[in-house]
């Protein structure tokens, strides 16, 4: 197959979008909310969390394409602000960005009182609608106790000002956030959470193997779960993302690219294997790769292992 022909199926995978179902119940949550605001001026807030992988910022780029900013002769209309949280963030810090996403070209003068008023009165002037704040856990990834009430209070005065739905999506630790602060707690009381194994009446592996069958649905290469059958197949893919719809993204595209360079007839488990090692992890291989027949059949989440087990977290058991 042509090289660019390749590129092309390859860029067209990456671009879909996996309505998985937490992903789309966030994305009917914001979209409902973002409706109430419209018919009766209140604003619901919410937090959108999951692990890295899991899909937040896709959630972001999905609604961003849904609304899109409107470049008009006399303002700019952005009926959604997405806002990307600069790492370790301070409150001018968080300023800074929320201004940039407004388009201010002087985003960085003045003080943290001057930026605040102007985040105020462009959202006015701009009919921001809603405030999606990505990456939301940098928020309380520098200082200690005192400095993380002192950014909650400041974004608590933020949103009551601007007066519009805020969602704040990030990994599980942004819940710390909310514990120092009660009244930023009580405005972000709705929480969501995004990622597999969430199911009452399907194991993770299942989900997984649903995922997965409906990505294989969008690539041209016959893929085959040989010499596995489907449910061990669904093991496999678990252990090899961790249940991440990301991971299980990124060894399918990889698997398919193998098959496009090399002219493959189908991508088998033997394919995954390579990809898993390529991909994922270039130390998995053997016993340590879930799709090689040795595999242990264990989360891959001790030291130096790619789902290595974040301090914060709490690890989550196959069923």
């Amino acid at each position: 197959m042509a090289a660019t022909d390749v590129l092309d199926q390859l860029k067209q995978f990456e671009e879909q979008y996996i309505p998985f179902p937490t992903f789309v119940a966030a994305k009917d949550a914001i979209e409902s909310s973002l409706s109430l605001f419209r018919e009766t001026g209140l604003a619901k807030h919410m937090l959108v969390l999951g692990e890295a992988g899991t899909g937040k910022s896709s959630l972001c780029r999905w609604l961003a394409e849904r609304h899109p900013k409107r470049v008009l002769p006399e303002r700019n209309i952005v009926e959604a602000l997405f806002v990307a949280t600069p790492p370790a963030a301070t409150v001018i810090g968080i300023a800074d960005a929320i201004l940039t996403a407004l388009g201010d070209p002087w985003h960085e003068r003045g003080s943290v009182t001057a930026k605040t008023a102007r985040i105020v009165t462009l959202c006015r002037e701009c009919r921001v609608e809603i405030m999606l704040l990505d990456e939301a856990q940098h928020l309380h990834d520098r200082g200690d106790t005192r400095t993380h009430y002192m950014v909650g209070d400041w974004l608590k005065h933020l949103i009551d000002a601007i007066g519009i739905p805020t969602v704040m999506l990030g990994l599980p630790r942004l819940e710390r956030l909310l514990e120092i602060n009660d009244q930023l707690r009580r405005r972000f009381s709705r929480r969501l959470r995004l990622g597999l194994g969430q199911s009452d009446t399907d194991s993770v592996e299942t989900e997984c193997l649903q995922l997965f069958l409906s990505l294989v649905s969008l690539v041209s290469v016959p893929v085959s779960s040989r010499p596995y059958d489907s449910k061990e197949m669904g093991m496999r893919l678990y252990f090899a993302s961790d249940g991440r719809v990301a991971y299980i993204k990124k060894l399918l595209a990889s698997a398919l690219q193998q098959a496009l360079d090399q002219n493959l007839d189908v991508v088998d488990a033997e394919v995954f294997e390579r990809a898993f090692t390529d991909e994922l992890w270039w130390e998995g291989i053997g016993k340590l790769n879930p799709f090689n027949p040795k595999f242990e059949f264990r989360r891959l989440d001790r030291g130096g292992e790619p789902f290595q087990q974040a301090e914060e977290g709490r690890p989550r058991k196959a069923r």
